[in-house]
């Protein structure tokens, strides 16, 4: 990526921080950033958030931030969202020399068809999706594309089998799968079946109850017979 190539923003300083006023920004459609690095002090500042997504949703990691008449090459370090992943909160920005080496992290972009995904209940597993790379600030790449054209249920790809663009270099371990076919074991029907249709499932203590019910019938719940007087409860006879 040449110097003329990379996106431009413009930022203004912020002269207060914290929580309340970071709200007061993002309401007026600002999005809270710091610049840091390079020996330099951090400088606390806001940019247009719809510009700024834009960017990010581009796959943009290097920017030429406009601060005061002056430019520097930025690189997108932190993103920060809300606890539901929809707005932006706050940007951290990282100062680089476009000479230097920086590490970032890119997406893994799958391409092709794999033929093992024909077998019955094969799927393709993407235990990765982002990698972490070393490049030149101006060689970031915006993704790296892993071919799974070639494989069949058990095969799998490692990142040391990445193709990756001439200055790239991967941090990962060269056995790590990044992507792979298997096949996902059907669930066992027995048990849909354990219950016969139409059978009533067993209320535990229904039988506990009513033995309780009957017991209490019999100890004192009989009327007396016809004619028959309570045991002590009646008054004697006049004579």
């Amino acid at each position: 990526m040449a110097t003329n190539q990379i996106p431009q923003i413009e930022v203004e300083k912020r002269e207060r921080t914290g929580s309340r006023y970071s709200a007061r920004l993002r309401e007026k459609g600002l999005l809270p950033a710091v610049i840091y690095g390079h020996g330099q002090d951090p400088q606390h500042v806001s940019l247009n958030r719809k510009k700024f997504s834009d960017l990010l949703h581009n796959r943009v990691h290097i920017l030429e931030v406009q601060l005061d008449g002056s430019a520097n090459p930025c690189l997108i370090k932190d993103v920060q969202w809300d606890h539901l992943g929809d707005t932006l909160m706050h940007v951290d920005l990282a100062r680089v020399d476009l000479t230097e080496r920086v590490t970032v992290e890119v997406e893994l972009l799958l391409v092709g068809e794999a033929p093992g995904l024909k077998e019955t209940g094969a799927i393709l597993e993407h235990p990765v999706s982002m990698i972490e790379i070393e490049c030149l600030a101006t060689q970031i790449p915006q993704n790296i594309k892993v071919d799974v054209s070639a494989l069949n249920v058990g095969d799998s790809i490692v990142a040391s089998d990445l193709k990756l663009p001439a200055g790239v270099t991967t941090t990962l371990d060269e056995d790590t799968v990044v992507a792979t076919i298997s096949i996902v074991a059907e669930a066992p029907e027995a048990e849909v079946l354990e219950v016969a249709a139409g059978s009533e499932p067993e209320v535990i203590g229904r039988k506990e109850e009513e033995g309780a019910e009957g017991d209490a019938k019999a100890a004192g719940g009989a009327k007396p017979a016809a004619g028959a007087k309570p045991a002590g409860g009646g008054k004697s006879d006049k004579k």
